[in-house]
């Protein structure tokens, strides 16, 4: 069964939809405020084994909905993606702390996620989890093993994305290689200067924003794919589709050490520290594009095994069942 914000009742795959009714603007669904009674009566009528929260725990929804399953002695899981410390308002702290210290399990978007959910629910069991599976792309086929690196760049050009960072990297290297960008933002006309003055202007594609419903010719040009994000106080990449969707078509990946990127790509990618290092690690690749083309391999692998609906569903269900299994336990609430 799936609580939704207004629309009607149905079956949608096999899952029953219950509208609920609620106050606010629809196009700022964090506020929104959601009819308690309702929710209760959902509850009440369908009898659920399991409560599933995927509203932020600080808000009204995810509050209201924690509070019917504790009157009803219903084990529930909270799932959020935050991954930084911040300050709450007095009844978004309330609602915060009671929601998860009273939760069976928690299940968090990154290990930062997860971190910041067990202080608040020391007591819960916890996993982490992609809130949504990947749909897997066509491999792009890359038998050429031709000298040189075919790099890519995507996202909004902004100083967390690390522009900057890889234009210096890519002039260090030694070697023929050639970046595209994709993607615009308030930095596009430094980074732009900055090439021109690194020399880099013939090397590099601008291609500006571009719907990832229309990326398939630019993937097939790209070899690698660099995210050099960097971490600062009021931001971190807690998920990065394009990411996904490049490993999905066995483009090797080379991500920095920041937010949840080396998660995303576990062993299959490069992890760097720094600009040098990221310096060290494209020329590696550059030399050596049999590597190239394995990483990318191994990194639809991961993606087919472990991040795909079907993965992302089983693993959920199996935690799902760990929560279940302890609550029934004798002298567990």
């Amino acid at each position: 069964m799936a609580a939704l914000p207004g629309g009607t009742l149905g079956l949608d795959a096999g899952i029953r939809l219950s509208p609920v009714p609620v106050k606010g603007d629809a196009a700022d669904p964090a506020h929104l405020d959601w009819n308690a009674r309702a929710l209760r009566r959902i509850l009440s009528d369908f009898r659920p084994d399991l409560v599933h929260i995927e509203e932020p725990p600080g808000t009204q929804a995810a509050a209201a909905l924690a509070s019917a399953a504790r009157r009803l002695r219903i084990p529930y899981v909270v799932f959020s993606s935050e991954s930084l410390q911040r300050r709450r308002g007095l009844f978004e702290g309330r609602r915060y702390r009671r929601t998860l210290a009273e939760a069976a399990g928690v299940v968090g978007g990154s290990q930062r996620a997860t971190g910041l959910l067990a202080e608040a629910a020391p007591a819960a069991l916890r996993t982490m989890l992609p809130q949504f599976g990947v749909t897997p792309a066509p491999a792009v086929p890359r038998t050429d093993l031709r000298p040189g690196i075919r790099l890519g760049f995507m996202g909004r050009l902004v100083p967390e994305r690390g522009g900057e960072i890889l234009l210096r990297a890519v002039a260090a290297l030694m070697g023929a290689w050639t970046l595209t960008i994709v993607g615009t933002g308030p930095e596009q006309e430094a980074l732009e200067a900055l090439a021109q003055r690194l020399g880099l202007a013939s090397r590099i594609r601008w291609l500006g924003g571009i719907p990832m419903s229309e990326l398939g010719p630019v993937w097939e040009e790209i070899d690698c794919l660099v995210v050099p994000s960097q971490d600062t106080p009021t931001w971190v990449d807690r998920s990065n589709p394009m990411l996904l969707e490049a490993m999905s078509r066995s483009i090797a990946p080379v991500v920095t050490r920041a937010g949840a990127l080396p998660e995303i790509v576990g062993d299959t990618g490069i992890v760097v520290d720094d600009r040098d290092s990221l310096v060290s690690a494209l020329q590696e690749l550059l030399a050596d594009p049999a590597r190239v083309r394995l990483m990318g391999e191994r990194a639809r692998q991961r993606v087919l095994q472990e991040l795909v609906d079907s993965a992302v569903a089983a693993r959920t269900l199996a935690f799902w069942e760990q929560v279940l299994a302890r609550s029934r336990q004798p002298g567990v609430a």
